[in-house]
């Protein structure tokens, strides 16, 4: 983990040398989740997995051009060039918002699970008194494997759910969220984007991975199967496999992209 010079509230972890590839967490998620993947890509580009302050009382609340807003200094700061940019579930949100807004700053996409089009809200229904039975049971859905459904896990996402303050800030950011629907905008992407998604995911299901890559005009799918909503926490070195033959199949298209502009 790694702070940055100037800004010390930016953390993130990173592996290898070479073409940045920055990789963004959910909404429950966290950097951690893609360390295995870094590892897994440490020999084809400098993979970096940066933490997004969604629950940092010290931070002030976003909204998702907040984050966007996050993630576009984190670049700055550090002076990356063009990036592939990529994300999990509101994490793809980002990415593509970002491709959007700033498409200077993005060379490619890779999105797995990813927000933007449609995604079940884990905040819908929960009772007032929320369990640990109930977690767990919400937090299945989430998994093909259901022995990554840990008690450290459940655990975490107990002391969010149950703590009003962090509530509100979800609320709000899925409220964001929400308003920022990505569907008109998507064939404005210029760049070469990689869509990987789990056959089992019942967040963002594969039919909205296939409206992804019905939407995006230089975009590749793949559904990996026996997986869910995070690919690349339940199939680390399949995800891996994939990001690695697309880098190499699309690096001259991404240079073309990034002299372009990035954008249609």
């Amino acid at each position: 983990m790694r702070p940055a010079a100037g800004h010390p509230s930016f953390r993130w972890l990173e592996r290898g040398d070479g073409e940045p590839v920055v990789l963004l967490h959910g909404l429950l998620g966290e950097m951690d989740h893609w360390e295995a993947s870094l590892v897994a890509l440490e020999d084809r580009c400098r993979a970096m997995a940066l933490s997004l302050p969604l629950f940092d009382p010290a931070a002030p609340a976003f909204s998702l051009p907040d984050l966007t807003g996050y993630v576009q200094r984190f670049l700055e700061i550090l002076a990356l060039p063009p990036a592939v940019v990529g994300g999990n579930s509101l994490g793809g949100h980002l990415a593509l918002e970002l491709a959007l807004t700033r498409p200077d700053r993005v060379s490619g996409l890779i999105l797995t699970g990813s927000a933007g089009l449609f995604e079940r809200s884990f905040t819908r229904g929960v009772p007032h008194r929320v369990t640990a039975d109930y977690l767990q049971r919400k937090l299945a859905e989430t998994f093909h494997d259901p022995d990554l459904v840990t008690p450290a896990r459940i655990e975490r996402v107990r002391a969010i759910a149950t703590d009003r303050g962090l509530v509100r800030r979800v609320l709000r950011l899925t409220a964001s969220a929400r308003r920022n629907s990505l569907a008109a905008r998507l064939p404005a992407i210029g760049v070469p984007t990689l869509l990987v998604w789990g056959e089992d995911d019942r967040i963002t299901p594969p039919a909205v991975a296939r409206r992804f890559h019905a939407l995006i005009p230089d975009s590749s799918l793949v559904l990996l199967g026996a997986c869910g909503h995070e690919p690349m926490l339940e199939r680390p070195e399949a995800f891996a496999a994939v990001v690695h033959g697309w880098l190499a199949a699309t690096r001259a298209r991404r240079r073309q992209a990034v002299e372009v502009g990035g954008c249609r």
